[in-house]
């Protein structure tokens, strides 16, 4: 009788692991979804819809952000920089706005008004001479002055003359190694897929001040909220401000200051606002603890998100200033330890994963690929072979990392796992392919199907990751042409998302084809989020949930 009771409390003790196994898979808590690949397991989305059509509800978020949502249970999550009206009287220049007459921040996560006194006056040598040097260029504006054949997009050409333009309108900040201009000329900006806003490299002006912000220096207070709003119905839940602050650099014109997506492990949410430090809050929004990791240096903002894994919390900071890389408690946000990078911005989210039981952390960085020991931070292997400002995220199987970025140049490199010291040029890069790869959009991977888009165009690619061989190249999708979201795979589809609200769903399988097109009034930067029967598409304003339900 003993005997068969422990069994039964075995059983039972199994069953709560693969039901909690089962109800992750079944939920979108993090930036690429519950596999860090792209693809839910579980989700059976539409095919097709319009603003008339399978549009179960619309609503507006209040305030700007890119940050893809998050869902767990009933709810979803998304986070916004919300103008708060009010003006404050600044000083100084993009890298830093000296405050007078208040401090810089409040609210629930207020900061050490000594530091907020003080840190707005940093300044690099890389920063802008001047106020509001750089003009605000909407995404028209930009167009109509640089796009010369009138193609909606900036040719290579087009964008040199663009940089010439953009070097001299941002001063000293214009500059990178090479004696070009890192900003990047385009329009309209949000959150480059949640993973990491866009920006290109400042002027190298010294390790300790690189670059500077774009856009008139801030003078208005920003609250930065996390906002739950219910799955049935779109009604906000609550709002909570994670601390209302004078943002010390401004962005891009088109660009806001809530990239990075949040993440969910069904206890507590962590918002990330960059510069504006890490928030943890619990599933009723009660503040559980925040860091303030300082003050990034960047051109055309911040995003990348955290990465978390088990009890650890991964943050990368590479920017113009000082970069590195830091692990934290996710329940009392303790650094558990933190390692300098020699890097300049980055923008991809940090990849968390156990390969033969040692739990390693991979980030592409312009310099190298490192693979680290979540354990202590040391590093397990790095390899060169990146272009500049690396923004898509890392994805893997079982046996391979598949490392990509596409700004500047074009590479994308398979490394197999368990390698290390330096394996650049080895054996360990199983095989590379140096040609329309992303800039902005991460992969997305499905069994032995890699697909990337090319730089941020609507032109796909499906690659076999055994053989590094391709099922289809450069297949220009109709309908797309600027992409900043990264693709989802759910149901055996998998789903494009572009700037212009157009939303092709094709196929997952080895020959391209195209099972639907679908627009909506919207915009999308943020890539999606497939839940059950639903596909959360946040755009400009509002935010989409889809579904036939």
């Amino acid at each position: 009788m003993k005997r068969l009771l422990i069994l039964l409390f075995l059983v039972l003790c199994l069953g709560n692991v693969q039901a909690d196994e089962k109800i992750t898979h079944e939920f979108w808590p993090q930036w690429r979804g519950p596999m860090l690949n792209g693809v839910s397991p579980s989700a059976k989305p539409p095919v097709s819809w319009s603003e008339e059509k399978n549009v179960k509800w619309k609503i507006k978020i209040p305030g700007r952000g890119s940050a893809s949502p998050v869902v767990w249970g009933d709810y979803l999550y998304v986070l916004s920089s919300i103008p708060t009206g009010e003006k404050v009287v600044v000083t100084g220049n993009n890298n830093g706005a000296n405050v007078q007459g208040r401090d810089r921040s409040r609210g629930d996560g207020n900061r050490d008004s000594s530091r907020n006194r003080q840190r707005g006056g940093r300044r690099g040598p890389g920063g802008r001479p001047e106020q509001g040097a750089s003009g605000n260029l909407s995404r028209e504006d930009f167009l109509a002055r640089f796009d010369k054949d009138k193609d909606g997009q900036l040719s290579d050409e087009e964008r040199s003359a663009a940089r010439v333009e953009m070097r001299g309108r941002i001063g000293g900040g214009g500059g990178n190694a090479d004696g070009q201009s890192g900003g990047r000329p385009q329009g309209r900006r949000g959150g480059f897929g949640g993973g990491g806003p866009g920006g290109g490299r400042g002027g190298r002006g010294g390790r300790g001040g690189r670059g500077g912000g774009m856009g008139n220096t801030p003078d208005e207070i920003q609250k930065f909220a996390l906002i739950c709003i219910d799955r049935k119905s779109g009604k906000t839940v609550w709002t909570k401000t994670a601390v209302e602050e004078l943002p010390h650099q401004g962005h891009h014109p088109d660009h806001g200051w809530a990239s990075a997506s949040p993440i969910t492990d069904g206890e507590h949410i962590f918002a990330f606002f960059g510069s504006r430090g890490l928030h943890a809050f619990d599933m009723e929004g009660n503040l559980k603890w925040k860091t303030d990791l300082g003050d990034m240096k960047t051109i055309f903002g911040e995003g990348a998100s955290p990465a978390l894994y088990g009890d650890t919390l991964v943050v990368n900071w590479d920017n113009e200033g000082v970069s590195f890389i830091t692990a934290l408690n996710k329940n009392t946000g303790e650094t558990l330890w933190k390692k300098d990078r020699d890097e300049p911005t980055s923008y991809a989210t940090p990849l968390i994963l156990d390969h033969d039981g040692l739990l390693q952390v991979i980030v592409s960085g312009q310099n190298r690929v490192r693979s680290y020991d979540l354990k202590n931070g040391k590093v397990l292997w790095e390899c060169t072979g990146q272009t500049s400002r690396p923004t898509p995220t890392p994805i893997a199987d079982k046996e391979k990392v598949y490392v990509m970025s596409g700004y500047r140049g074009s590479n994308l490199s398979a490394i197999r796992l368990g390698s290390s010291g330096d394996i650049t040029d080895t054996d360990s890069i199983a095989w590379s392919y140096h040609r329309n790869t992303p800039d902005i959009p991460s992969p997305v991977l499905s069994g032995n199907r890699l697909y990337f888009f090319s730089r941020r165009n609507g032109i796909l690619s499906c690659f076999d990751t055994r053989t590094g061989m391709a099922f289809y190249t450069e297949e220009r999708i109709e309908g797309l042409r600027d992409i900043y979201a990264s693709p989802v795979i759910a149901d055996g589809k998998v789903y494009l998302v572009g700037r212009n609200g157009t939303v092709v769903v094709i196929k997952d399988s080895d020959q391209l084809e195209i099972l639907s097109t679908n627009r909506l009034d919207e915009g999308f930067d943020a890539s999606p989020a497939v839940v059950g029967e639903d596909i959360y598409l946040r755009g400009q304003e509002y935010l989409y949930c889809v579904s036939e339900s």
